[in-house]
C-alpha cells in the first residue's frame, strides 16, 4: 500500500458535518476491546478514545493481529527479530501514556504482516481470542475499517466483527487509510470530538519512531509516514463507524 500524497478524502469532507459520538456510547461501561492489524493503528486511529476510555475506567485489551515485521523487510540492521521487539516496546510506551498506569494486555495473533489470512488463524487461537475477549466482560469491540486499503486492516475489520457477534457487543470501525481519497461514505459516521487528549496522543504517536523517523535507515523502502499525515492524525478528530 503507498502512503496517499494529501490528507484528504471523501470521508474526511463527510466527517466535517457527523455527528459527535461520545464515549458511552462507543464504550459502554464495561470491557474494550481494540483489534489492532499492527502496533501503531490504535494509536493513529483512535488513541484519543482509547485515552477516554482508560480514563471512564473501562477495562481495555487488545488484539494484535501482526507483529508488524513487514514494515522494513530490506533493513540488515533491524532484522526480524529485532525489528519486532522494537515495535512491541514501542506499543507498550504509547499504550502507557494513553492510559497510565492500566497495563492494557495485548493478544499477539501472529498473522502475517502484509498478507494476513484469518483462514491461518486457527480454532484454537481464535477461541483463545473469544476468551481473551470473555474475559474482559467486553461490551464493545474497535477495529479498523474495512473500506482501509490494507488486506491487514480489512482482516481485522474481519476478526472483530466475528468476535462481536461471538459475544454480543457493539461493533465500531476506525478508518486510518481509507479516509484519505474518493471512496464510497458508509452510513453511521461519526466523530469523537472530545479532544481532551490530544496532546497524549501527540505523545503516543512519537513512541513509534520505527514508523515515523529515519530511526531504520538501512532500507529505503521501509514505512515512515511522512510528516504531514503525522499532522493529520494529531490534530483531526477521530473517526468512528457504527456496526
Amino acid at each position: 500500500m503507498s502512503l496517499p500524497s494529501s490528507a484528504k478524502g471523501a470521508l474526511l469532507s463527510a466527517a466535517a458535518d457527523s455527528r459527535p459520538v461520545e464515549i458511552d456510547e462507543l464504550g459502554p461501561p464495561g470491557g474494550l476491546l481494540i483489534v489492532a492489524p499492527h502496533a501503531d493503528d490504535e494509536t493513529f486511529g483512535c488513541g484519543e478514545a482509547l485515552a477516554s476510555a482508560a480514563q471512564a475506567g473501562r477495562e481495555i485489551g487488545i488484539v494484535l493481529l501482526t507483529d508488524g515485521e513487514g514494515s522494513h523487510l530490506r533493513s540488515v540492521e533491524y532484522g526480524r527479530d529485532r525489528l519486532v521487539a522494537l515495535r512491541m516496546r514501542e506499543m507498550r510506551a504509547a499504550l502507557e501514556v494513553l492510559a497510565p498506569g492500566q497495563n492494557i494486555p495485548v493478544m499477539r495473533a501472529g498473522l502475517e504482516d502484509g498478507s494476513s489470512d484469518l483462514e491461518r488463524l486457527g480454532l484454537y487461537r481464535l477461541q483463545r481470542i473469544f476468551a481473551f475477549a470473555s474475559a474482559l466482560d467486553t461490551r464493545s469491540v474497535w477495529t479498523t475499517w474495512n473500506g482501509d486499503p490494507h488486506c491487514d486492516h480489512k482482516t481485522a475489520a474481519t476478526l472483530g466483527r466475528m468476535v462481536a457477534d461471538e459475544i454480543g457487543a457493539k461493533f465500531w470501525r476506525f478508518p486510518i487509510w481509507g479516509r484519505f481519497g474518493e471512496r464510497g461514505v458508509p452510513d453511521d459516521l461519526r466523530i469523537f470530538a472530545n479532544r481532551q487528549y490530544r496532546a497524549r496522543k501527540l505523545e503516543a504517536i512519537n513512541a513509534y519512531r520505527s514508523q515515523t523517523t529515519s530511526l531504520i535507515a538501512d532500507d529505503p523502502d521501509g514505512v515512515v509516514i511522512p510528516q504531514r499525515l503525522l499532522d493529520h492524525f494529531a490534530e483531526s478528530p477521530e473517526i468512528f463507524i457504527g456496526g
